[in-house]
């Protein structure tokens, strides 16, 4: 059976972007060719004609097209799966986590024949197992079909506990020498899959909530797996040079540390980037992560609040703790970059300020910051309707986390928003001088006062308008230091 996957990677914004890694539909693909089907991937970086689309899948020529789908992209997936169908007449199937969360929504468009809601390894073996011997489908775990205008719900398989059993990757679906890392060098792994936390704007929680395993939600694969994985991949593609770790949370359980790190660095001995919660960041960790190559640290800071933190994230950490964090990774000799969010629930100025000089604080490497945006499946979803922050009819997606704020609080305007995250990377600039000044203390002041002003966002537009030669000469450095790879430091 063939089967087509359509990877919609449209988020970037840079020209020169050539696409990423996508872990879930290599895996589907690896556990799919190890079944005996035959698999291929349309992957957009940007958007084309739906006759240039038609025209991919026409030469493919699949018996099931499969698309991929966060709720970023959905539109899209709408657009191109009404191409799909007036190209060719095969069944189509959407998954990935907006399907799972929001499973009516996108089984009710009358191009989707089919959803995988959860984890799609055995669930889409299964389905083409069936599809090929003519068998019904009604009855899948994990799919919903629709037949004659009836759907068909069916349960949730429990989740699969034992992640060595499945098949590595399959990397050679993908243009893989030409994505957007591995051509400056760099792989991209993923080896765990769940989060043991409960942040409020993360939708973790309530995927957990759909299984009855949920206990073993959180799982990841041997360090002997992850080790020769990497080995394996390393082996077959050359040109890599370093490794970036894409799991929310890899390096949970020290047990498991202890036995990687003498692992990996006899085995691979290359640099790596990871993802880490500044909870974990202790001294002991940090030093065996180092030790075994470990160059970037990606740190999810999100404000520089302590009640932002607390009663709106549920982060479980405070703002000594990720200066101290951060303080102890470069003591340790790691780059760090800090993700941070604007246009909270409950932050004005004052707080987005607070974020930016914690930024200015803690010299992050590089700070990565997004706007807000309440998705559905997640507690400040809920908590924004509740408080009437928006109206979900009226709010228009954004394309990506960088575009602007869907909320209407009452804290800050959005034109302050903007205004904040245009400016993040300035002001950091700006706070990091300043902190340098003895006696710098009252210019601080002056500045939050001047920034927290209702109208500063015009009022400071109007400034630098008849400047404009200048304010190009700036942002684009400063559209420069955004874009630069996090991978890229200090290479």
């Amino acid at each position: 059976m063939r089967i087509t996957f359509v990877y919609l990677d449209l988020a970037a914004t840079d020209p020169t972007y050539t696409g990423y890694f996508c872990h879930g539909i290599a895996a589907l693909s690896a556990i799919l060719k190890k079944a005996g089907h035959k698999t291929s991937l349309i992957q957009l970086t940007k958007a084309i004609p739906e006759e240039e689309f038609q025209e991919k899948v026409r030469v493919l020529n699949p018996d099931l097209i499969g698309f991929s789908s966060t709720a970023h992209v959905f539109p899209f997936v709408i657009k191109y799966a009404k191409a799909a169908k007036k190209a060719i007449d095969v069944p189509i199937i959407c998954g990935g986590v907006h399907p799972t969360i929001c499973p009516e929504e996108v089984i009710k468009d009358e191009n989707i024949d089919m959803i995988c809601r959860g984890e799609g390894d055995l669930a889409m073996e299964e389905l083409c197992q069936k599809m090929e011997s003519g068998q019904s489908i009604e009855a899948v775990k994990n799919i919903w079909s629709k037949k004659r205008n009836k759907i068909f719900k069916n349960e949730l398989r429990p989740l699969i506990t034992n992640l060595d059993e499945l098949p590595y990757p399959d990397r050679e679906i993908f243009d893989y020498a030409n994505l957007n890392l591995e051509k400056r060098g760099v792989g991209t792994f993923m080896f765990s899959r769940g989060c043991p936390y409960q942040c409020t704007f993360c939708c973790e929680s309530t995927l957990r909530k759909l299984y009855l395993n949920s206990q073993t939600y959180y799982r990841f694969r041997s360090p002997r797996s992850v080790v020769f994985e990497i080995k394996e991949t390393i082996g077959k593609y050359p040109f890599i040079k370093f490794i970036r770790l894409d799991d929310d949370l890899l390096f949970a359980r020290m047990d498991w540390v202890k036995e990687f790190v003498p692992l990996y660095k006899k085995e691979i001995n290359l640099p790596f980037s990871s993802d880490i919660r500044v909870n974990l960041m202790t001294e002991e960790l940090l030093h065996l992560l180092r030790e075994a190559g470990g160059h970037l640290l990606r740190v999810g800071v999100e404000s520089g609040d302590n009640f932002i933190l607390k009663e709106i994230l549920n982060k479980g950490i405070t703002v000594k703790q990720i200066k101290r964090a951060f303080k102890t990774a470069k003591e340790k000799g790691f780059k760090v970059q800090a993700y941070n969010m604007i246009g909270l629930p409950g932050e004005g100025p004052k707080e987005i300020l607070e974020t930016i000089k914690l930024n200015a604080e803690i010299k992050a490497d590089l700070s990565v910051v997004s706007i807000f945006y309440p998705y559905k499946g997640t507690n400040l979803y809920e908590l924004c309707l509740k408080k009437g922050y928006f109206k979900e009819k009226d709010a228009e997606l954004p394309k990506n986390y960088y575009s602007y704020s869907v909320l209407s609080l009452p804290t800050i305007r959005r034109e302050q928003i903007s205004f904040f995250f245009n400016y993040f990377h300035l002001l950091k600039k700006f706070y990091s001088y300043l902190f340098k000044i003895p006696f710098s203390r009252s210019l601080i002041f002056l500045a939050g006062k001047t920034l927290s002003f209702r109208y500063a966002p015009e009022l400071i537009s109007a400034i630098f308008n008849p400047l404009r030669i200048t304010k190009r000469k700036v942002f684009k450095i400063l559209k420069k230091e955004v874009r630069q790879d996090t991978e890229a430091i200090g290479s």
